[in-house]
């Protein structure tokens, strides 16, 4: 991929965004030729490397992402409340990366939020994609729940490896329209992590017999999402709702009574 301007259908260039040395850069683009919209993400540092998105510890525990990790969902992620400094999240290496997740899902590209640890230390949090951009000084809905759980979901790898996808949804901030290089349609992510029960699903694309490793259908250790209509359950036959993109073919606009799902294509 490329770094630069590129010909995509609403004008919008493509931008790489190279966060620091341990977190993972985005490219995003409105739309593309022949496509109009999407997001692909390179996801270099993994969310197998953080607290709980490789099992079921922490980020589907019995009470909660909420409750173990410190987050408020009534108050910004920008303020002491909302994301406190002296617990939960901000406290561990592995935390603030799942910070960086939370943040570069939730917020528009330049928009970033600088945190403290317990040690007074500063860390800033970029946004890239924006599907919650509420969430910076107020508070987080269930839309806005919805739309950060499809997302961190979205970008799972249980084996720590870099591996592109091309993301869909109705979210405008993301769109329809399929890339070419992004060939197989891996599967669509919806849930809620941020409930007291979490609930963190998908369900099988038409290529989901075709896995990368530490993605769906290959052999991963305590992924922390379940097929909603039992395993291999392809989305076409679990109540998904095709989106608006060519003939209805880029992806689901919901799925199983869920209306803010993300659908994965990979190489």
């Amino acid at each position: 991929m490329t770094t630069g301007s590129s010909s995509r259908g609403n004008g919008v260039a493509e931008v790489l965004l190279a966060l620091s040395v341990a977190l993972p850069s985005l490219v995003v683009g409105q739309g593309c030729e022949p496509a109009s919209g999407g997001v692909v993400s390179e996801d270099n540092e993994s969310l197998s490397q953080i607290n709980g998105l490789s099992s079921l510890n922490g980020f589907c525990a019995k009470n909660g992402y909420r409750a173990k990790n410190g987050l408020e969902l009534t108050a910004g992620l920008a303020t002491e409340v909302g994301l406190p400094s002296t617990a939960g999240l901000m406290t561990t290496a592995e935390g603030r990366s799942s910070v960086s997740y939370l943040v570069r899902c939730a917020l528009p590209a330049g928009r970033t939020v600088v945190k403290k640890d317990q040690y007074g230390t500063s860390y800033a949090f970029s946004g890239m994609i924006g599907l919650a951009p509420e969430w910076e000084t107020g508070k987080c809905g269930p839309a806005c729940q919805e739309w950060v759980t499809s997302c961190m979901l979205s970008l799972v790898n249980t084996t720590g490896q870099h591996v592109p996808v091309y993301l869909m949804a109705s979210a405008p901030q993301i769109g329809w329209g399929r890339d070419p290089a992004y060939p197989k349609q891996e599967g669509t992510f919806f849930g809620n992590i941020f409930l007291d029960m979490p609930q963190a699903y998908y369900c099988a694309g038409r290529d989901y017999g075709s896995p990368i490793d530490g993605r769906i259908g290959s052999n991963q250790t305590d992924p922390p999402y379940t097929d909603i209509a039992g395993p291999n359950a392809p989305c076409s036959a679990v109540r998904c709702t095709a989106g608006d993109g060519p003939a209805g073919k880029d992806g689901w606009k919901s799925c199983w009574g869920w209306n803010h799902p993300i659908t994965v294509w990979h190489q």
